[in-house]
């Protein structure tokens, strides 16, 4: 009769639920490590993400920033300039209009003072020329003094003539020098404003190009910040989801209060204690207690 039946039957079942347990947690080993680990990986990657994207929003921002202040420049500049033409056209058109009324008002004088001039000239030399009829009867002697003979001609006054002809071409000379030098001053206001038009149109077309060129860049930029904006939260998100997957996970395999290594040591010396045990007791009981010597060393 096997006295140690019932004993050996208690061991043989603990050893087994020891080797069960053993299984168990290789595989629970397995399944936490491959659990860890990929929870590792997803919350680096969306580290590495964040970082990056980070860096990259710093950069557009800085751009963005960069961008509007040209731009507000340019609308600075651009608005000068489009002032300054409007300015030079107004100031042109009063010029213009000033120098048209001197130019009208000097001929209109020039006119005149032609046309005095040749009746004064024409009377002059046709008088020059006249002659008087001698009067047959004796003049009355009664009759008050005329200035000048009866039997003398009429030539005007010819003595201040030459200094009435002569102010009048001084005169003529002014308005002729008026006329030119007025035409000659709004031909070069024409060509100097010409030339500032031109000037300062090359220069609103350079601005309002780069104007054009600068808001596509800002456009750009304020879509890749939008994009990269939501792309930060996408990664965030995933970094959040890791961390928690990571504390969940935790409990069971890491907060163990014995690493792996000890417990699988630990169970080993365990499965190796009840196995000799098994062994003496099976021993004794083929063998009795003289049996027992050397048959559970290496067991």
């Amino acid at each position: 009769e096997d006295h140690f039946a019932k004993i050996k039957t208690l061991i043989q079942e603990l050893i087994e639920r020891l080797q069960q347990e053993s299984t168990n947690e290789a595989n629970q080993k397995g399944w936490c490590d491959k659990a860890m680990d990929e929870a590792t990986q997803k919350r680096e990657y969306a580290a590495e993400e964040v970082t990056s994207l980070n860096g990259e929003l710093a950069s557009l921002e800085a751009l963005r920033k960069q961008l509007t202040l040209e731009l507000d420049d340019l609308a600075k500049a651009i608005k000068e300039i489009q002032d300054a033409q409007a300015e030079a056209i107004k100031l042109r058109g009063e010029e213009k209009t000033e120098h048209e009324a001197i130019v009208k008002e000097a001929q209109e004088g020039l006119d005149a003072l032609n046309m005095v001039i040749d009746i004064l000239d024409k009377f002059y030399k046709t008088a020059a020329k006249a002659e008087v009829a001698l009067v047959q009867n004796k003049p009355d002697e009664d009759v008050p003094d005329a200035g000048f003979d009866n039997s003398e001609a009429y030539t005007g006054a010819q003595g201040d003539a030459g200094g009435v002809m002569g102010m009048l071409e001084v005169m003529k000379s002014d308005f002729t020098r008026t006329v030119t030098e007025t035409e000659a001053a709004e031909k070069q206001a024409e060509q100097d404003h010409l030339e500032f038009m031109t000037q300062s149109g090359m220069s609103l077309a350079e601005k309002e190009a780069a104007q054009k060129e600068k808001t596509r860049q800002l456009t750009d930029a304020n879509s890749k910040f939008d994009e990269g904006k939501e792309n930060l939260d996408a990664e965030m998100k995933k970094m959040k989801t890791a961390i928690s997957e990571l504390m969940e996970l935790r409990p069971t395999c890491i907060d163990t209060g014995m690493s792996y290594e000890d417990r699988v040591a630990r169970r080993e010396e365990e499965l190796a204690a009840l196995q000799k045990a098994l062994c003496i007791l099976g021993a004794y009981q083929t063998y009795g207690p003289d049996g027992l010597a050397g048959q559970c060393d290496n067991a």
